[in-house]
């Protein structure tokens, strides 16, 4: 009898230290990783204060403006992401400061204004979706 109420004693015990670990667990979330964790970092153009999903965000504009992957500019895994490794890392960062000065200054005062957190120009503007940008039309005109 001693050892049986000993037992359940026991049972109980880890019953109770799991169900407290459960509640404790589903009000505490887990760590982020990947895409929504740390904060960037090496961000030498974008503003520092961004963060990691708004990073993602701008960077999927350019994997559609010019039709490229990740891998084109970064190496590694996500967390090798930070690396300036690929000379096209340097050259994204030029095209970005252009395209900053694009609209920031040279289209200031032209036509109307964008939308906010929109811009006039963009990777897409001259890259349609292609590496080299096509400095002239396509044969055959429009």
């Amino acid at each position: 009898m001693r050892q049986s109420i000993g037992l359940s004693v026991l049972v109980c015990a880890v019953l109770v230290a799991v169900a407290v670990r459960a509640s404790v667990s589903a009000q505490t979330p887990p760590p982020q990783q990947g895409r929504g964790g740390a904060a960037p970092t090496n961000l030498q153009v974008l503003p520092k204060d961004m963060t990691q999903q708004q990073v993602v965000t701008v960077m999927r504009t350019f994997t559609q403006g010019l039709g490229v992957m990740c891998d084109h500019c970064h190496v590694g895994t996500q967390a090798d992401r930070a690396k300036d490794d690929k000379p096209e890392k340097a050259t994204a960062r030029k095209m970005i400061k252009m395209m900053m000065a694009i609209n920031d200054d040279f289209l200031k005062d032209v036509g109307t204004a964008p939308e906010p957190g929109k811009t006039k120009v963009t990777c897409y503007t001259c890259h349609r979706g292609a590496v080299k940008p096509l400095t002239v039309p396509p044969a055959g005109g429009f």
